[in-house]
């Protein structure tokens, strides 16, 4: 497979771009500045540190908690849908799926159970009831059936020979899958696990998606990846430097406890 090196043209705000500002939409309040959080679907912010995690309906700013001793360290917190989530512990190599109240639907699941050697890394499908997992054993990329708890695809040496490949993202978009490695190698597979594409980025960047697009930010600035061509690129809002998620034409932005949520305006 050929390799391509994105080159980043950045020459300011293309096309109707040029006329796009930022409207702030919203504020959301952290329980502190070192919470770790997602929005879901219905605009339902989920914070989580250590084994504790709160959720809090943006329509009825009601807040709930709840602890799971079991899990250890909370990786991470994954929206299936409004209504459910799923919860990931590396530490512990368990995920489960919570309701949108927090309540465990059925048991949890110990990956290791289930043929799973070593899990750093999951993100949700958009097939129903399906999650993607990497397995470091091998560098195995797994499609996971959760109601019948079964393998459906597996690909073995996902990133060829690089050694012992560290994720630092792993993520669908339209319904192909992207991951992203700790040196900057990105790897786009599409549904079938087929590599379509093999691409050196800065290691300054994170992957994001929003309706049609494929973002690229660093710190200051994101980018819609249109590889291997170039990009546009957005300034940040002023003051802002931490975009956290895109969803919905909304951009989050962390800033010591509080999200600022923005539109692009024409």
């Amino acid at each position: 497979m050929k390799k391509f090196v994105l080159l980043f043209l950045i020459t300011g705000l293309l096309s109707n771009l040029f006329a796009q500002k930022w409207q702030l939409d919203s504020e959301l309040q952290l329980l502190d500045s070192s919470q770790h959080w997602t929005i879901d679907e219905w605009g339902q912010l989920y914070q989580w540190k250590e084994n504790a995690i709160s959720v809090q309906n943006t329509q009825t700013n009601q807040l709930l908690h709840e602890s799971f001793k079991n899990f250890g360290q909370i990786t991470g917190i994954y929206p299936l849908n409004g209504l459910r989530v799923l919860i990931f512990s590396e530490d512990q190599q368990m995920i489960g799926i919570l309701d949108n109240t927090l309540q465990m639907k059925g048991e949890a699941l110990n990956l290791s159970d289930y043929g799973f050697s070593y899990v750093s890394a999951v993100a949700k499908s958009s097939r129903p009831d399906y999650i993607w997992i990497f397995d470091q054993y091998r560098s195995r990329l797994i499609l996971f059936n959760l109601s019948t708890r079964t393998s459906t695809q597996i690909l073995d040496n996902a990133f060829g020979k690089a050694f012992n490949p560290q994720i630092m993202q792993l993520m669908e978009y339209q319904s192909d899958l992207y991951c992203l490695l700790q040196n900057g190698q990105l790897f786009h597979f599409d549904r079938n696990l087929t590599l379509v594409e093999q691409t050196n980025i800065s290691s300054e960047f994170l992957l994001f998606s929003n309706k049609n697009k494929l973002l690229l930010a660093n710190t200051y600035e994101f980018f819609e990846f249109v590889s291997p061509i170039g990009e546009m690129s957005q300034d940040f809002p002023t003051g802002e430097h931490f975009l956290r998620q895109v969803f919905n034409d909304l951009y989050y932005f962390q800033r010591g406890h509080k999200i600022y949520v923005y539109t692009l305006k024409l």
